[in-house]
């Protein structure tokens, strides 16, 4: 190999795919491929880079697609670019990441993030479903009567058709 072609292939090449228009694009291509270890993998990389404004449609990626609870985990807490929370694609990727919070019994984040999702994520699509999760972590915890003021909540949300029908399952089942 020679020296120029070092300097293209470890220097040049990956700021041309990594590059804010491209890797979007790039990683989305591969995860509609089901190549997610490669989407997680490249996500992370990019999110990790110190440079410039991040594109918060690669952070959702990165929780679509990471399988390592841990290390998902880690970086969720970790402080998210200010530019995220306007998003409707970072408040996507935390619904996600509060999904796999319930399925691993972790109701303590549930609601840490849920309580965040309520403040600041009222703008995304995933609001009320975000609100479900919370209310079911709080009743995880014993805490009906919070529960009920979100589900609450998320009636005069007008809910989707599903929310509401979960909700009414939550609230016939006892829960």
């Amino acid at each position: 190999m020679t020296y120029f072609q070092y300097i293209f292939g470890f220097l040049i090449l990956p700021s041309l795919l990594w590059g804010e228009a491209s890797g979007f694009s790039t990683l989305y291509t591969e995860f509609k491929k089901g190549n997610y270890a490669t989407v997680s993998k490249g996500s992370l990389q990019y999110l990790n880079a110190p440079d410039g404004e991040k594109d918060p449609r690669i952070f959702f990626l990165y929780v679509s697609t990471e399988e390592n609870w841990s290390q998902l985990k880690t970086k969720v807490v970790r402080e998210i670019p200010p530019n995220f929370r306007s998003s409707v694609h970072y408040w996507n990727a935390i619904y996600l990441f509060m999904e796999r919070a319930l399925v691993f019994g972790e109701s303590d984040l549930l609601i840490e993030w849920g309580k965040e999702f309520q403040k600041s994520g009222k703008q995304s699509p995933k609001y009320n479903d975000a609100l479900l999760l919370y209310g079911l972590g709080l009743m995880d915890l014993k805490n009906e009567s919070e529960a009920r003021k979100v589900f609450l909540e998320i009636e005069s949300n007008a809910p989707s058709k599903q929310v509401l029908s979960q909700l009414e399952e939550i609230k016939s089942s006892g829960k």
